[in-house]
């Protein structure tokens, strides 16, 4: 996720230099990838394509935070339906054998 942060907020790379990632990343990483970005022979993109990269960035964004919120209510669920199980083997592994199993009733 931090790389797609980081091309969300930067998009050209001639704005790399130009661009605070203090939000994103620590000090020493930053100092690190700007001196990277100075020798990149990378070339340059249209308008349109960063565009296109902005909202693949903001699809990829929002998708983690649905997936973050799928995994909140597994465990959830799970700690509510099967304590003991989700104690033994967490909540995935638990709710993948109820899966399989077909339900908790039989």
């Amino acid at each position: 996720m931090l790389y797609v942060q980081i091309v969300r907020q930067v998009g050209f790379r001639t704005n790399f230099s130009k661009t605070d990632l203090s939000n994103i990343l620590d000090r020493e990483l930053e100092l690190q990838l700007r001196e990277v970005s100075e020798v990149s022979m990378g070339t340059d993109i249209a308008e349109e394509d960063i565009e296109s990269i902005h909202q693949c960035c903001d699809q990829v964004l929002e998708l983690n935070t649905y997936k973050a919120s799928l995994l909140q209510y597994l465990q959830d669920r799970m700690n509510a339906i099967a304590p003991n199980l989700t104690m033994m083997v967490g909540e995935l592994v638990g709710a993948r054998l109820i899966s399989h199993a077909g339900s908790l009733i039989n």
